[in-house]
């Protein structure tokens, strides 16, 4: 067993997924029982069905190591197709990947809902996938996947095209009308007809009658 352990991790590491979670799927699958058959024709630790284990080139599925390779190559397509999303992809390996896809997420059966929650709990999972590499490590983000939607690991908002700026334009002169004032206009009243004054020969009498005071006769 120490050395199914450690092949477990050789080529957990070697593709890149936590040794924890192919442990898990192992223990939900065959208990580590390499000779298990399921009521289906599953076969092995990893439980991979003939079609599966012929399109992983796995001749001899009840050979642990045989099997290891083939499973968890197969899980890690399943991650690739499903964005890293490790719910997603455990469901798969349950039910189907073309079935999860139908669904638009987990697909709603109990006995594959009991077993993504089975393995969820026994890798401690908390929304966040660490996805293990030979020479590195690097942390994936997930939404929980018990929403039946279909969702890449990492949001990446689109982007938009900037805006160009319009040429400046220079301001139009501002022209202004120039108001001429009215001319004054005076007020005049009702026409009335001028008097006219007739010139007369200054004379003591004509001075009297038009100053209207009688003169004294000589």
């Amino acid at each position: 067993m120490t050395d199914i352990h450690a092949h477990i991790k050789q080529v957990a590491l070697r593709h890149g997924i936590s040794p924890l979670l192919v442990a898990a799927i192992i223990e939900a699958e065959s208990e580590f029982n390499p000779r298990a058959v399921s009521r289906k024709g599953a076969r092995g630790l990893m439980q991979l069905m003939p079609a599966t284990a012929s399109s992983l080139s796995v001749r001899n599925s009840f050979d642990p190591y045989e099997n290891i390779d083939g499973g968890v190559r197969h899980l890690r397509r399943l991650l690739d197709r499903f964005h890293g999303n490790i719910p997603l992809a455990v469901a798969a390996y349950n039910a189907g990947e073309q079935t999860v896809i139908n669904y638009h997420g987990v697909p709603p059966y109990r006995e594959t809902r009991r077993y993504v929650a089975k393995i969820l709990r026994r890798i401690n999972y908390r929304g966040v996938a660490v996805i293990y590499g030979s020479s590195n490590r690097r942390v994936v983000t997930t939404e929980s996947t018990m929403r039946p939607q279909i969702r890449p690991a990492v949001y990446v908002p689109p982007t938009r095209p900037e805006p160009r700026p319009e040429p400046r334009r220079e301001a139009e002169p501002i022209h202004r009308e120039t108001v001429r004032p009215e001319p004054r206009r005076e007020v005049l009243g009702p026409w009335a007809p001028t008097p006219m004054i007739r010139s007369v020969a200054a004379s003591p009498r004509t001075s009297a009658i038009v100053s209207g005071v009688p003169s004294e006769s000589p």
